[in-house]
């Protein structure tokens, strides 16, 4: 009887096994068959669309953003020049010589590189700025596609909590608090020296807003102004900035908003070619949404993630495009 009850068990066993072998086979099969459903058709295998972007923090997400955006719609792509240009100038001379496809830059390069372009249509609002350089750089063959809601302009920053102490916002508030008589050093990093001399920055913002300050309370020639004022150092109370930068928020500094944009608009733009939108006229509806999609909070994270949490590009430019959907 022993004998009988133990080879049933065996048999059951075997039935057993056999069940969760088939099982797992066909798990892996749906598996397999997912994967091929979801593999995307590759519409230009052997000529990849070439992308390029500059060195800083900002442009190096963008550049990864857009490489992302087209594989995940079909594109073969070739991203070595992802971050690599360390000047503005890069660029756009490699696409006007069609070595690149699409660009990463910011409208206010308008001012730099077209002739007879009106200055004050850059201190207006974003979509002007965008549409005053998509307009005059047509006559050179290039093509502004889309932009992201913001500008990353020359700046001042102070900390959170000396703005909330003192009710500054806006360059409106910070007029007032330095004509009543406020405390202030200004901080201004070497390489940014044209920050105290230029009429976009501190004397239009003097002008524009109607306050002076005295030449000792600008401080001209610090390697890390930023840092200085979340410290305090040496009495600095603010210093200049990208108003997007990473470091601001990883440093709890708050920027003082422009509403008159004094300093000029630069919003993040991808730049092609007309002759390469001529054949690939979708790529503008494509990448439209995911620049639209990002905001001066956003970027101010994905920078800080990126300079200053030890994060890369291609990670953070990922969990973007997960969240919102752009991607799956």
């Amino acid at each position: 009887m022993k004998h009988k009850l133990v080879g049933a068990l065996l048999c059951i066993a075997m039935i057993a096994t056999l069940a969760v072998g088939c099982e797992g086979k066909s798990d892996k099969k749906k598996d397999t068959d997912s994967k091929a459903k979801e593999t995307v058709e590759i519409k230009n295998e052997g000529d990849p669309i070439v992308i390029a972007s500059m060195t800083d923090e900002e442009s190096q997400i963008y550049g990864e953003l857009i490489k992302q955006v087209l594989e995940a719609n079909g594109y073969e792509v070739e991203a070595s020049g992802v971050g690599t240009y360390n000047n503005s100038t890069l660029p756009r001379q490699s696409l006007m010589e069609k070595q690149v496809d699409i660009v990463q830059d910011y409208t206010g390069r308008g001012m730099m590189f077209i002739e007879d372009v009106d200055p004050v249509l850059f201190q207006t609002d974003l979509e002007t700025a965008f549409n005053t350089t998509k307009e005059a750089d047509a006559k050179n063959g290039l093509v502004w596609m889309c932009y992201s809601p913001y500008s990353n302009s020359d700046g001042i920053c102070v900390t959170k909590e000396f703005a909330e102490e003192n009710n500054i916002k806006d360059f409106n508030d910070f007029a007032k608090y330095i004509n009543d008589g406020g405390e202030m050093k200004i901080a201004i990093a070497t390489e940014n020296s044209y920050v105290a001399t230029e009429p976009t920055c501190i004397p239009g913002w003097e002008k524009t807003y109607g306050f002076k300050l005295s030449e000792d309370q600008v401080v001209i020639g610090v390697s890390d102004p930023q840092s200085m004022v979340a410290k305090g150092t040496d009495g600095i109370l603010a210093a200049n900035c990208y108003t997007t930068g990473g470091t601001i928020e990883a440093l709890g500094l708050y920027v003082i908003e422009d509403p008159e944009y004094v300093s000029p608009i630069y919003s993040p733009a991808a730049v092609c070619t007309k002759e390469f939108l001529d054949e690939y006229p979708e790529i503008q509806d494509i990448l439209t949404p995911v620049y639209e999609a990002i905001d001066e909070t956003i970027i101010r994270d994905m920078n800080k993630r990126l300079s200053t949490d030890g994060e890369n590009a291609a990670d953070i430019v990922s969990q973007f495009l997960k969240e919102n959907g752009f991607v799956k």
